[in-house]
């Protein structure tokens, strides 16, 4: 650093180099008059004391640090920072670092007293006869204070702002052990590229702690503070040279101070340092990794709203998140992958929200396609952490019609529903496949995604418990006319991140659950600021049997992915013209939500299928695709996902039967209770919440009845033998 300095000098006019020649005569007279330095600088005391900066204030605790976001397994996912830096104790700090640092700045370290006065002299003479400052005089010590109390005033060259240095170098070297003074040093010098201290620099340059560099990433780091962007090793090829030779310059030092032998420097230098450098560079340069930046915009949301700018950015907070980066990659793999296999249909983005449905621990998040593309609005998150990323669900949206139907026995899942009359209230309705199939059993009119039996249920309900129904889910974005029948089609547009949260209770057994992104956040010291209750939630607002039934019935639409034999429960949702596909759905230890739209940055449709619009004006927004359904989702990015997550876990056991779940035989004509008597084509199996939503005798009762009411004829007797 020191030399940087002199560097800088030498390029000054030359009335500069005369007066640093006049500072350089006088310090070398103060060397000639004093003692080891030491008498020379009492009679100045007096006079600049006063002046001086508290050495109290020179803590490692007052260093702005940066603070660090992991994923739940302690992987670093990004870094905030005004200053890129985080302090670590010496210990904890390679050895290698000390060794080269020492060899390099300040060989006499461990034996002056903060300032080399010998040292000081040399440099000074050489000044005053070469007229340029190329000899470094400066201590770890004095670099430490010019770094730290002094860093307002390291461009003023005057004698009064090297006096107060080496008045500070020698009171710190009084009042701190050396090891305390270089661990310091290693925590506050400048190692380039914004990097403060060597932890943050091992994290830039290798992608390792400092505990961890070996010796040829430590001798590489000891000789950046000189001058660091001359020694960058990503800049030009002169640069680089630069910073080779500096490497060498470095081994040379630690070879002659015997911390190192010749066969190790070869080694070394016959390395590929520079290679894994540049590897490493190149994976994490760019800003932002994109593959995990929603996420870390929502934590940075999170964080805003408990936590002061200072704190965040200056507080070496630790905010261990709840998010597992494998599985937040795989998510991202596979929503590019789906929006490649169907951008023919006009898609070109999507998303995918993964929680745990017992607690609501976001386990993966991806909010686009693409998260620095401009034309897909790849910043906007598609999850719904806030309202610009707010999408109507489609036909996801049913089971909160028939649950809310299901809660206050209304009908069951044996319920024979309207799927043959499309005109409600005057206004006539269709069906996706513009078919009707007449009264048919709740259960197979959600399996198949039936608009029409949905319509008629929303329509007997009122529409108001249903939204009472999904706000005491946890779903609080608004629904703009309640009593509209098109609500039950998903037509709001809602959070995704509530919608997932709101299955969840189904997922759970009936426990309302918020999403939530962080585990634990501690300050520089490690102290616990805050830390989630990983307990599941116990916040009931379903009865148990309500969930258990939703979960049987959500099966059915599982079926069409292949997942008739695993505990899958989902539903699908595809918007009015195809403006966007959802695939939603859960196992009992892992909800799932996707999406796939096209969305453009501009007001004009550029899928090439506006012309699909109906009812609406097609924009940038909401764009129509070429007929992409929520099951062309589920299919290309929810399923690959899924099955991804357990292909090294195992799949969870069925959910639990409540004891408030009967089963009873009913009658195939029309859902009633069918008597034992009814024969076996006329009946089936179907589950139901008791004293709630048990079915009631209807046909098959009656023709059991008029059975039984018919006498049977006796038979003739048979004539007897003769």
């Amino acid at each position: 650093m020191s030399s940087r300095t002199r560097s800088r000098s030498s390029r000054r006019k030359a009335s500069g180099g005369r007066f640093r020649g006049a500072v350089a005569v006088l310090l070398t007279l103060i060397t000639v008059i004093g003692v080891g330095g030491t008498l020379a600088t009492v009679g100045m005391v007096d006079y600049y004391a006063g002046d001086l900066p508290s050495l109290d204030t020179l803590t490692e605790s007052s260093l702005a640090q940066a603070s660090r976001i992991y994923d739940r397994n302690g992987t670093l996912i990004d870094v905030l920072f005004h200053e890129n830096r985080t302090v670590v104790p010496l210990a904890k700090i390679s050895p290698l670092l000390s060794q080269a640092t020492v060899a390099t700045e300040d060989r006499t370290f461990y034996t002056n007293q903060g300032v080399d006065w010998r040292r000081l002299a040399i440099a000074g003479a050489y000044d005053l006869t070469h007229r340029a400052s190329a000899q470094g005089g400066s201590t770890i010590t004095q670099q430490v204070i010019k770094n730290t109390l002094l860093k307002d005033e390291a461009q003023n060259k005057d004698l009064g702002r090297k006096i107060r240095e080496l008045l500070l170098a020698e009171e710190l070297e009084r009042r701190e052990t050396k090891d305390q003074i270089l661990e310091l040093y290693l925590n506050t010098i400048n190692y380039g590229h914004g990097t403060l201290g060597v932890e943050a620099a091992a994290n830039y340059y290798f992608g390792v702690h400092a505990a961890d560099l070996n010796l040829a990433q430590a001798s590489f780091l000891a000789g950046l503070p000189q001058w660091p962007t001359r020694y960058d090793p990503f800049g030009t090829p002169a640069q680089q040279a630069a910073a080779r030779d500096r490497w060498k310059s470095v081994l040379d030092s630690m070879l002659a101070t015997g911390a190192i032998k010749p066969a190790q420097e070869d080694a070394v230098l016959g390395g590929d340092l520079f290679k894994q450098m540049a590897d490493h560079h190149a994976q994490s340069s760019g800003g932002r990794d994109p593959r995990t930046a929603h996420f870390v915009d929502y934590i940075l949301t999170y964080l805003e709203q408990k936590y002061s700018d200072a704190q965040i950015y200056e507080g070496g907070l630790s905010i261990t998140t709840s998010l597992d980066l494998p599985t937040q990659l795989s998510a991202d793999q596979m929503v590019k992958a789906g929006v490649n296999t169907f951008k023919s249909k006009g898609a070109n983005t999507g998303a995918l929200l993964a929680m745990d449905p017992r607690d609501g621990e976001i386990i993966a998040m991806v909010g686009s396609a693409d998260y620095n593309s401009v034309e897909i609005r790849g910043q906007v998150n598609l999850t719904g952490t806030d309202p610009n990323g707010y999408r109507p669900v489609g036909s996801s949206f049913k089971p909160y019609t028939y649950g809310a139907a299901l809660e206050v026995g209304l009908v069951t899942a044996a319920t024979r529903v309207n799927d043959q009359d499309p005109v409600i209230d005057s206004h006539r309705y269709s069906d996706w496949d513009g078919r009707t199939e007449g009264m048919i059993p709740l259960r197979q009119a959600l399996a198949e995604s039936r608009n029409l039996p949905a319509l008629w249920t929303y329509r007997a309900e009122t529409g108001t418990p249903v939204v009472s129904f999904m706000r005491k889910l946890g779903i609080t974005t608004p629904v703009e006319n309640p009593s509209s029948l098109p609500t039950t089609l998903g037509t709001n547009s809602m959070s995704m991140i509530q919608h997932l949260a709101a299955y969840s209770a189904f997922d759970n057994g009936g426990n309302r659950v918020t999403a939530h992104p962080v585990l634990t956040v501690s300050d520089a010291h490690g102290a616990i600021l805050e830390s989630f209750d990983r307990q599941p939630s116990r916040d009931r607002v379903l009865r148990p049997e309500v969930a258990y039934l939703q979960n049987d019935l959500l099966r059915g639409p599982a079926k069409l992915l292949g997942y008739g034999d695993k505990a899958v429960a989902a539903k699908s949702g595809t918007t009015e013209s195809w403006t966007g596909s959802y695939w939603i759905g859960y196992t009992p230890d892992l909800a799932v939500a996707t999406y796939m739209a096209h969305i453009n940055q501009g007001d004009a449709c550029t899928s090439g299928f506006a012309g699909l619009a109906t009812g609406f004006t097609a924009s940038g927004w909401l764009c129509p695709t070429n007929v992409l359904w929520g099951e062309n989702v589920g299919l290309s990015v929810w399923k690959p996902f899924v099955d991804a997550y357990y292909a090294h876990r195992a799949w969870p056991a069925a959910w639990t039967k409540p004891a408030g779940i009967v089963t009873d035989s009913v009658c195939r004509a029309d859902g009633s209770l069918a008597p034992a008597s009814t024969p076996a084509a006329q009946k089936y199996d179907e589950i139901f919440i008791k004293d709630t939503g048990e079915p009631q005798p209807g046909q098959c009762a009656a023709a059991a009845a008029a059975a039984a009411a018919t006498p049977t004829p006796t038979p003739s007797p048979s004539p007897k033998p003769h």
